[in-house]
């Protein structure tokens, strides 16, 4: 039998031991919510991390243009301790989009890597949209591109209400000549979100190139129209000056051939205005460029060749472009004042193209001594550039 003594023993250690379990308990609790909050620190470290390196990226990229071979080769050893880096993929994939010489085997392979992580882990980044998260012409890669596409059909086929990823798809599609695929995927993402600036910009691109490729004027024509319709709406959801000025040379040419002379003109006259203020002056070539054509082109339609003439030598007073150094001027006004009798101004144009592109081919030396022959030359693909 219990004395009153020993009962309360027995019930101070039934105590003491429920404090303890207490205790204990309250200490597991603890430790599993720091381990929580340690693992959800890291998670969030990590998603963050690959957040700011997307809105880095024209910062990393630029550094990664600058990155000699050993820094390259130490980026891809980093990688291997830390896959999970956006950021030293971004740096490694501007390295081997710029690199002088032909990627080796082991540079493709690494390349391909990097270009498909960026598909299958930050397809809805900004970056997933650019060119150099594809493959470039100048080291083909037929076998990444194959698979690069086909993750990019699974992440639209995953998600084909989110117009991030169709849009992003589309632009890698466009970026591969893969311009069927590309359309389609831009039109789903227009249906969805048609406020969108970059869909209606990238679409009306795309509709203005299947305008170029048409074989008859009135297919021209109708194109131009769909892609002046499709510019309209870009310019009007646009956000800032700089969006505008990125569309509206391919817009004033779009309402030049779809006939629309006096829109023609004024998107002409904006990007005019617009390519003369300073902060612009890294994307203002192709507006002054394409500006002055279109606006010499409509000079010509009523009669007067000296201001077309003027207009045409304006149009080559530039530094140059990516685009205009690489595939050159346009040559429509060129042509169209040749066939007026016009000479001496498209020898000119010639010799001020001379300064900004570099990679003509001996083109501008072929047209010169053919206009001196007396002969209009066969510009090619300049009509359409």
């Amino acid at each position: 039998m219990f004395t009153p003594a020993r009962r309360q023993g027995a019930a101070g250690s039934v105590f003491l031991t429920a404090v303890n379990a207490d205790k204990g308990t309250r200490t597991a609790i603890w430790l599993a919510m720091a381990v929580l909050v340690l693992v959800t620190a890291v998670v969030g470290f990590y998603a963050l991390r690959n957040l700011v390196a997307d809105r880095l990226a024209f910062v990393l990229f630029a550094r990664g243009t600058q990155l000699s071979k050993q820094d390259a080769d130490k980026l891809e050893m980093d990688l291997k301790s830390d896959p999970g880096s956006f950021a030293d993929r971004i740096e490694l994939l501007a390295f081997y989009t710029f690199k002088k010489d032909a990627l080796t085997p082991a540079e493709l392979a690494n390349r391909r890597e990097h270009v498909l992580w960026v598909i299958e882990h930050e397809s809805s980044s900004s970056f997933a949209s650019s060119p150099e998260a594809a493959f470039s012409v100048k080291d083909p890669d037929p076998e990444g591109l194959q698979q690069a596409k086909g993750l990019w059909l699974g992440q639209v086929q995953a998600r084909p209400k989110d117009t991030r990823i169709l849009y992003n798809a589309g632009r890698f599609f466009s970026w591969v000549d893969g311009w069927q695929q590309s359309e389609e995927l831009l039109q789903r993402a227009y249906a969805l979100e048609p406020t969108n600036h970059d869909i209606a910009s990238s679409l009306a691109g795309l509709y203005w190139r299947d305008a170029r490729h048409c074989s008859t004027a009135e297919q021209v024509k109708g194109m131009a129209a769909k892609s002046l319709r499709a510019f309209e709406q870009a310019l009007n959801d646009s956000h800032e000056p700089r969006e505008r000025l990125n569309d509206l040379p391919e817009a004033n040419q779009a309402a030049f051939e779809a006939g629309d002379y006096e829109q023609a003109a004024a998107y002409s006259n904006e990007a005019l205005s617009l390519a003369q203020q300073p902060e612009y002056a890294d994307i203002s070539a192709d507006a002054i460029h394409y500006g002055n054509i279109v606006l010499g082109r409509i000079a010509l339609r009523s009669g007067d060749i000296a201001a077309a003439s003027a207009y045409l030598l304006k149009s080559a007073a530039i530094r140059g472009s990516p685009h205009l150094q690489t595939f050159g001027p346009n040559m429509m006004l060129a042509k169209e004042l040749l066939e007026k009798g016009e000479r001496q101004s498209v020898l000119e144009y010639f010799d001020l193209c001379g300064k900004f592109w570099s990679l003509d081919d001996g083109k501008l030396k072929q047209w010169n001594s053919a206009v001196l022959s007396g002969k209009t030359p066969d510009f090619g693909p300049n009509l359409r550039y």
